[in-house]
């Protein structure tokens, strides 16, 4: 099939969640949130560079990394074919960049998905919208609808359900320890909790919309913290808390942690001086889950 380009970069943005509750959960066993999750510049790059015949071929030069089936790229690029029903006649060769940390709660995995599906729209001519390829993206991976549009949204139902948001007026300090989290071993924690804190998704929102950091900060909240959170997460937040944050979360089901700064000379002083983190950035609020380069 004709496509407009042989080529093409894409960055594909993380994510950390300013908010996080558990207000449900289905027969089928997925876990109905209301969480806020706001895009932040760090992100991975895909090459991709198509070439008649066919197969997919991932590399990547980033240890653990998945090259095969199993890789959320891949099943973008068999789920996007099944529901538009084209037959690419395309060889995809995509080089991944991978600088989004793993099991960290940011969203790389399906970052990396939302970034494939825009591209194969881009590529192949399809002009979906972006609520249809939420409905594709769904299915590989709940955070995939959000990571499509990107920016600051309400995230409802299992994710598929987003509504654009003000973005908060600050800077964030990410740091990461070695331990890691599995995003099913955070709920089935979460789900032995015999009465779970929550919190309220309407004050967060207003809180948001006012424009005020500090009640915005005082109204953080990420259910997945109370129920899954290492000492090698507590520890964290309390290096951020020293270091000048006004407030400390874990992003998603960790086990990333961020602070908020609003002062860039003292989110300066704190990355110079928080060290042994597997991965530390300075990052900002974006308004898009990817870009084309």
């Amino acid at each position: 099939m004709k496509t407009v380009c042989d080529r093409l970069k894409v960055k594909a943005y993380g994510k950390i969640n300013l908010m996080l509750d558990i207000v449900g959960k289905r027969q089928d066993g997925y876990h109905i949130l209301n969480t806020v999750m706001q895009s932040v510049d760090c992100y991975d790059i895909l090459d991709i560079e198509l070439t008649d015949g066919e197969g997919v071929e991932l590399i990547c030069d980033k240890e653990g990394f998945p090259t095969d089936e199993q890789n959320l790229i891949y099943k973008a690029i068999i789920a996007f074919a099944k529901h538009t029903g084209i037959d690419y006649g395309k060889h995809f060769k995509i080089t991944v960049e991978k600088n989004l940390p793993s099991m960290a709660g940011m969203g790389g995995g399906s970052a990396d998905c939302a970034a494939m599906l825009n591209a194969l729209n881009f590529l192949f001519g399809t002009n979906l919208f972006d609520d249809e390829l939420g409905r594709i993206g769904v299915t590989i991976g709940a955070d995939v609808p959000f990571c499509l549009v990107g920016g600051t949204q309400l995230c409802q139902g299992i994710g598929e359900i987003v509504h654009r948001l003000p973005s908060p007026p600050c800077k964030f300090l990410i740091i990461k320890p070695d331990a890691g989290i599995s995003t099913p071993a955070a709920y089935k924690a979460y789900d032995e909790i015999v009465n779970p804190k929550r919190c309220s998704t309407d004050t967060f929102v207003k809180a948001l919309g006012s424009g005020n950091l500090y009640s915005l900060c005082a109204n953080m909240f990420n259910a997945l913290e109370y129920a899954a959170c290492p000492d090698e997460v507590t520890k964290a937040k309390e290096d951020l808390q020293k270091a000048g944050a006004l407030q400390t979360l874990m992003t998603g089901s960790g086990s990333a942690v961020f602070g908020v700064f609003d002062n860039d000379e003292m989110l300066k002083a704190a990355y110079d001086s928080i060290s042994g983190y597997s991965y530390k950035t300075i990052c900002v609020p974006v308004k898009k889950g990817c870009e084309f380069i």
